[in-house]
């Protein structure tokens, strides 16, 4: 079996619908199983309707309820041409449109948005997305079956986040969802959406969908993951930086995981781990240009490339951090220190460069950043640079090359970009460093057109 998992833009509108649903009936003899995003831009819809409600905009409110459930049942009618399958839709939908409409009752009458509440209301967009394709399928002679993904993906929250529970995940996915997979040619369940251990709503997070396709396709052993997005594969770098950027034919998943990581926007960054741990290809597709052969990602790399550099990947919106002990020593607890403050504001570090006397460490911008400087005042002087951006260069050949490091450094000092931090280990197949927002054009139109080859 195979999971294929639909993003937002795959599911837009109804003929990128048809679409979707073509490729999933030329891929019935692999059982399919198929993870749906929401509707394009209906997440960020839900979103605003959420921030509305806490402010007690009514009438945006309703506007928003009003475009999300016309969306759906447009698409419903010119989809589901048989009568009695429009009805059970257009039902469902409006019902759905009731509940989301009492969740969000609820959170203007509190005037707070609720952590379970903001969860239910942000699954509603998946749970529609899939009861339609699902009848699409069936409606076109496809035997489909509908899975409610709650059923299986659990999850538990910490200080780090959302942590799927895949012990859990594996043993629900071989006896809920197993069989239904069983009973029909093709299944479609929902990505992004959870629940914790006792039930409650929850999510995996923005874009998660990527991750629900992995977790599941760990857990049912499948024989290949399938992301069909809006782009031929994993390519060279942003095309709207480079437009002559390449797909990529094939990548390991060590590359993939430093490239989600820092920036690349085809794939979620925790995707590729249950896939790694199950040795299960990854295999990343266009579903306007099915025939494009995309990128797969890969264990190990098969052949010697001829270039060391693979592709280019930024983070935008970075902010630099510089302790300065007024010790004159960094001593293992001010770093204990330091990170156990970063860790209770929530701010995940990207980078971190240490010297005898000073910490510096990278965090996504924040508009809340005056408590955490109150904490972090007294460790020592703190230093805030704000509008930076991390770019890493990855490659499985970059791996003990030091001549190329240089090359880069030398190529970026040369166009006047000054390097904030730097990093990279000997065994290391990428090189990241920090640089200010203004010069991210510069600096991956001279690594791409020097390091990275037709």
């Amino acid at each position: 079996m195979i999971i294929m998992k639909f993003g937002g833009t795959s599911v837009k509108d109804a003929e990128a619908m048809r679409r979707a649903a073509e490729i999933i009936r030329s891929n019935l003899e692999l059982k399919p199983l198929v993870v749906v995003s929401a509707l394009g831009g209906i997440t960020n819809l839900l979103i605003e309707a959420l921030a509305a409600a806490a402010s007690r905009d009514n009438e945006r409110v309703q506007e928003i309820l009003e475009i999300s459930n016309e969306r759906h049942l447009q698409m419903t009618a010119e989809l589901i041409h048989n009568s009695g399958q429009q009805k059970i839709l257009t039902d469902l939908i409006n019902a759905e449109s009731e509940k989301l409409k009492t969740l969000l009752d609820a959170v203007s009458a509190i005037r707070v948005e609720s952590d379970k509440i903001s969860h239910a209301v942000m699954s509603t967009g998946e749970i529609l997305s899939s009861h339609i394709l699902a009848a699409y399928l069936n409606c076109s002679g496809v035997s489909c079956g509908w899975f409610d993904a709650r059923e299986v993906i659990t999850v538990r929250f910490n200080k780090l986040g959302v942590e799927p529970l895949q012990n859990v995940i594996r043993l629900k996915a071989q006896k809920k969802l197993r069989p239904v997979l069983d009973d029909n040619k093709a299944v479609v369940t929902q990505g992004f959406i959870a629940v914790t251990e006792n039930g409650a709503p929850a999510t995996l997070g923005r874009d998660g969908s990527d991750y629900t396709a992995s977790l599941l396709g760990a857990a049912l052993n499948a024989d290949e993951i399938q992301i069909w997005s809006d782009v031929d594969g994993i390519l060279s770098a942003d095309p709207s930086i480079i437009p002559e950027a390449k797909p990529l034919k094939t990548m390991t998943f060590a590359e993939a995981c430093e490239l989600a990581y820092f920036g690349a926007r085809v794939l979620h960054p925790q995707t590729i781990q249950p896939a790694l741990e199950r040795d299960i290809s990854v295999r990343v597709l266009n579903s306007n240009f099915p025939q494009e052969a995309g990128t797969t990602i890969i264990a190990a790399q098969q052949e010697k490339e001829n270039y060391p550099i693979k592709s280019i990947a930024y983070k935008e919106h970075i902010t630099l951090l510089t302790i300065e002990s007024s010790k004159l020593l960094i001593s293992p607890q001010i770093i204990e220190e330091c990170f156990d403050i970063l860790t209770r504001h929530g701010k995940r570090v990207y980078a971190v460069s240490k010297s005898a006397a000073k910490l510096s460490v990278t965090i996504e911008n924040t508009s809340d950043l005056s408590s955490l400087k109150t904490e972090l005042d007294p460790v020592g002087e703190l230093t805030v640079e704000s509008k930076k951006v991390i770019i890493s260069v990855v490659g499985e050949q970059m791996k003990n090359n030091p001549s190329l490091t240089w090359q880069i450094i030398e190529l970026l000092n040369k166009a006047d970009i000054h390097l904030d931090l730097i990093s990279q280990f000997a065994s290391q197949i990428s090189l990241m460093f920090i640089i200010d927002e203004q010069d991210i054009d510069k600096a991956v139109k001279l690594l791409h057109k020097h390091f990275i080859k037709e």
